[in-house]
């Protein structure tokens, strides 16, 4: 997983994960709220 996304940017090699680890979960959390939304109707 992380050769692909370095490689889809060459020029930063250096990548923050704990960020791409944050946007992730509240991706996640989005994700699980809005399912609960449609459960809930």
């Amino acid at each position: 997983m992380h050769g692909i996304i370095e490689s889809l940017s060459p020029e930063q090699t250096q990548i923050d994960w704990k960020w791409v680890g944050s946007v992730f979960a509240f991706y996640v959390v989005l994700m699980i709220g809005g399912v609960g939304l449609l459960l809930a109707q």
